[in-house]
């Protein structure tokens, strides 16, 4: 009986060993179907066998998405739904009933802080989608990890003319010009997808081309918090927005 717990225990540990190293690699070959791998492959079944995610953080099959912590990033996690959904451009994403990945991933943000080794206010954590030309895996995912330094001064340089109406915030020469709005901190019960296709002009019969970041926000004076909605029309990568080493400016404080 105990030779045989303790063979059971040693496949167990070689099994999660495999699944490890796979999803490590599997992200590391550059083949574009390797995430949707590691999800449906290796973390869904490894969930429904075992009750563990691995080698996710989380698997949630109730809503319907797994949390990755992204490859050779600290802080960095990616929020993937289960279903097959090759990216922005799916028209999946406009549906009626069509799950609030925004919402998801903004609630995961505390695997963030975790990993960062220090206190994170709301406004140090963003989201990001790339586009469909930019981005390495026909998977949809969002980035979810700290705000770029250089992002916030931006926003804050630029905090007066950022409104609940679109605006224009010019990142060049660093990125590229960014239509941006300010939303409520329930501002993500609105699918931020259905919101850019309804809102950006073009952007509903091309978002392929479009390019997503949501940034935390706040009025350290009122308290208030809320988001900025980052989009760009052009094929953009708005994940540089964050940082992937999450290094701070300031003296950190609690963000909660």
């Amino acid at each position: 009986m105990i030779r045989k717990t303790i063979g059971f225990a040693s496949n167990l540990i070689i099994i999660l060993g495999i699944c490890v190293s796979s999803g490590a690699v599997a992200f590391g070959v550059g083949e574009r179907g390797a995430l949707s791998h590691v999800v449906n492959d290796l973390c869904v079944p490894m969930q429904e066998a075992l009750n563990l995610p691995l080698p996710c953080l989380k698997v949630d099959a109730k809503q319907g998405f797994v949390v990755i912590r992204a490859p050779l990033d600290e802080t960095r996690i990616i929020v993937v739904p289960t279903a097959k959904i090759e990216g922005i451009e799916s028209p999946l994403l406009l549906q009626d009933g069509a799950p609030n990945l925004w919402a998801f991933a903004w609630s995961e943000r505390d695997r963030v802080a975790a990993a960062a080794h220090r206190a994170l206010r709301w406004s140090d954590i963003g989201m990001a989608i790339n586009s469909a030309r930019k981005r390495t895996q026909d998977q949809l995912h969002i980035h979810v990890d700290c705000v770029d330094v250089r992002l916030k001064r931006a926003l804050a340089s630029h905090a007066e003319r950022i409104s609940t109406k679109w605006s224009t915030l010019d990142l060049r020469p660093r990125d590229d010009q960014y239509r941006v709005k300010s939303i409520g901190a329930a501002g993500l019960n609105r699918d931020i997808f259905k919101m850019v296709a309804d809102e950006v002009p073009g952007a509903r019969s091309h978002m392929e081309l479009q390019t997503i970041a949501v940034v935390g926000r706040e009025d350290r004076s009122s308290g208030d918090r809320g988001f900025v909605v980052l989009v760009n029309s052009k094929s953009g990568h708005a994940e540089a927005l964050l940082d992937h080493s999450c290094s701070t400016d300031q003296s950190p404080t609690d963000r909660r």
